[in-house]
């Protein structure tokens, strides 16, 4: 991203409030929500760090319909966020997923933007549909070793003449994508043109080929064509300027199918009422869709003003005409009335989807119209020519029956990221698609207006704030012991979930004068909430870390928050301090010491504070890793030398307060330190 497209992006801004406000005066919908638009919004915890999912509009969404549906079940426990721009495609993601989606615009892709829509919702990867990319949003992925994908690519000759015309502009947005999959071989190569490397690219074909009709909605489709028990043609994604053809072309039709049903749906939901008001103009009988009432005999036209239900009408009727196609639209997807086995009408103006019109028209499963007379004699040929019908059908599935299985390549491709990301610069290998330790599983409850505490639902069928109090835990007699350090942090016995609660303190000279007060910021990035999300994905890594079980935030009085968290404990555990005042650690164990260090520092994992104290030996001499206030995942660097180096100095350091204090501390440099280090190099080298 370029210095020129930042100040041209703010620079756009206000004119793009007032393109939402001037829409707005037709479609109301586009002056609502305009939070999202800058990332202003709440975004619930359980949408983060799951998959962010970007369909521009209606079509990408439709087309991504299978894909999202088999992320759903194949990641039951992955939070799922599809974005758009429009309301239409919003209207329809939560019609076709309701809850199981998180829905929110993508906000206008200003830097400052971007970043707080990547701090609230802070996705482990990002799934593009078709050619939707915005360079702040490809620089935020970047710097936070964000996977993107680009899924169902297309590239037409005029694109490619525009990114590379645009490229000063944009920046080098090409190199920072992880992975592109093409629809077909002409897309790769001009993919290829404009950078993206031969390792990052495939053709995966077009997700629109595996449309399907489910069988709920044809037996629902069934059931209404044996209530209206007529002849029914259906007008889908008309534009303005063809109303009015298709109108007149019905009005012919009548004259030879006197009882026939007109389903008019309008591209844009903008367009209900005026449309509405133009089929009553010509005398139709006109009933709405959003009524709730089925069109009796003597009403001519149901108006199709309802969202998500265009797969319905295309299976009711008898022949489709596919709007956009009269005029220089570019016509619309012709795969939703194939899958329905509907025969179809369409105008010449379809250069949006030429390749398959190109098709279709091979093979003779498609009849053209220019104008009403020509549509009216393509309605009348295909209601009264059954084997015609049939024909155009088989014609049609026998044509692209070998492109189906774009949405299996793709859900493989977004596989390689959850699964076993081998791409990303830490290697990180995730659990299974059954395993993962999403947000999605936490709750959140405000005890009062200064509180928001998190706590897993899995462990708590209800939680109270008093969770996080020692006192009230000890008055129950839950108190079990206790470790000291900068502070003390108290063991629960909690029947079978033994727990520990640690409050958070300052350190150094500033703890001598606030003791536990820190500076106020978004809940999700304060010291408690960020441990609790590091913990969860450290689990999910297979890292041998503490579950953590609640965290709580909570605003002090004039300035500052305080901070509170609640782990699992590790049972039959000792630290490697308190180990190393009873014994000295044989090889064995400082070798594995050094290996599981190394297991971190591999997947990226910086520990703030790893220190004898830090690390801690079960009685089955696995190696743990606690405490990780500030800790955070890194790319590789110099950071992880100094890791160990921390380590040896808190090691020395004990040695020698051991030796001042008289007591025993099994530790020697120049006999154990070597056996750690092997530990490390060997699991590198591994």
């Amino acid at each position: 991203m370029t210095w020129l497209y930042r100040l041209l992006i703010r620079t756009c801004v206000p004119l793009a409030f007032v393109y939402l406000w001037l829409r707005g005066a037709k479609a109301p919908a586009y002056r609502r929500r305009w939070r999202e638009r800058l990332a202003l919004q709440a975004i619930p915890i359980q949408a983060r760090h799951g998959l962010l999912i970007h369909c521009v509009s209606v079509g990408e969404t439709v087309a991504a319909r299978q894909l999202i549906e088999r992320l759903l079940q194949q990641y039951p426990s992955l939070p799922v966020t599809l974005s758009s721009m429009t309301p239409t495609a919003s209207e329809l993601a939560r019609s076709l997923f309701g809850e199981r989606v998180h829905h929110l615009y993508l906000p206008l892709d200003t830097p400052a933007a971007m970043q707080r829509f990547f701090n609230k919702l802070a996705p482990r990867a990002v799934v593009i549909l078709e050619t939707e990319l915005w360079p702040s949003l490809l620089q935020q992925a970047t710097r936070r070793d964000v996977p993107v994908i680009l899924l169902n690519a297309r590239m037409s000759e005029k694109s490619e003449r525009t990114y590379h015309k645009y490229g000063w502009l944009l920046g080098p947005i090409w190199q920072q994508l992880t992975w592109v999959g093409a629809q077909n071989e002409s897309s790769y190569e001009r993919f290829r043109g404009l950078g993206v490397g031969t390792e990052r690219i495939g053709v995966r074909g077009n997700l629109k080929f595996d449309s399907q009709a489910p069988a709920e909605l044809l037996a629902e489709a069934a059931t209404l064509k044996h209530q209206l028990q007529r002849p029914i043609v259906v007008a889908a994604s008309t534009h303005n300027g063809e109303d009015e053809i298709v109108l007149a072309a019905y009005q012919k039709l009548l004259h030879s199918q006197p009882d026939a049903l007109l389903i008019l749906v309008p591209r844009h939901p903008e367009r209900f009422a005026e449309v509405a008001s133009k089929v009553e103009a010509t005398g139709f009988a006109l009933v709405r869709r959003s009524s709730g009432q089925l069109p009796q005999p003597k009403q001519q036209v149901w108006l199709g003003d309802s969202m998500g239900e265009l797969l319905l009408w295309y299976a009711v009727a008898d022949v489709a005409f596919i709007g956009g196609s009269l005029i220089t639209r570019g016509g619309h997807n012709p795969l939703e009335p194939l899958a329905t086995n509907t025969p179809i009408v369409t105008g010449r103006h379809v250069f949006n989807f030429a390749d398959i019109f190109e098709r279709l028209e091979r093979v003779q499963a498609v009849r053209w119209a220019e104008d009403a007379k020509e549509l009216a004699e393509c309605w009348q040929q295909l209601l009264t020519d059954d084997d015609l019908c049939f024909q155009m059908q088989r014609a049609a599935t026998e044509e692209f029956a070998q492109d189906q299985g774009a949405t299996a390549a793709m859900l493989t491709d977004i596989d390689q990221l959850l699964v076993n990301d081998e791409q990303r610069p830490n290697g990180t290998e995730l659990k299974s698609a059954m395993e993962l330790n999403s947000m999605k599983n936490i709750a959140t409850y405000s005890p009062h207006k200064a509180a928001e505490v998190w706590y897993d639902r899995r462990v708590f069928d209800s939680f109270e704030n008093d969770f996080f109090s020692a006192e009230y835990w000890r008055q129950k007699g839950k108190i079990k012991g206790s470790a000291t350090g900068r502070s003390t942090a108290w063991f629960i016995d909690n029947g079978e979930q033994g727990m520990l609660l640690r409050h958070y303190y300052r350190g150094g000279l500033v703890g001598k004068v606030n003791k536990d007060r820190f500076a106020r910021e978004v809940v999700s990035n304060s010291r408690a909430m960020a441990e609790f999300e590091l913990l969860l994905q450290l689990r999910e890594r297979d890292l041998p870390v503490p579950k953590p079980l609640a965290a709580r935030f909570e605003r002090a009085r004039i300035w500052g928050y305080r901070a509170d968290i609640l782990v699992e404990t590790i049972p039959h555990t000792q630290d490697v301090f308190r180990l190393l005042g009873q014994r000295s650690l044989t090889s064995e164990e400082w070798f594995s010491i050094g290996a599981v260090i190394r297991q971190f520092h591999q997947q990226g994992v910086y520990h703030s504070d790893l220190n004898c104290h830090n690390v801690m030996l079960d009685k089955l001499g696995k190696v743990w890793l606690v405490d990780f206030d500030k800790c955070e995942l890194r790319p590789t660097g110099e950071w992880q030398q100094d890791n160990l180096a921390r380590l040896l100095r808190s090691l020395v350091k004990e040695t020698t307060k051991a030796k001042e204090a008289s007591r025993e501390f099994h530790w020697q440099e120049q006999r154990d330190w070597p056996q750690l280090i092997a530990g490390y190099d060997k699991a590198n080298k591994l």
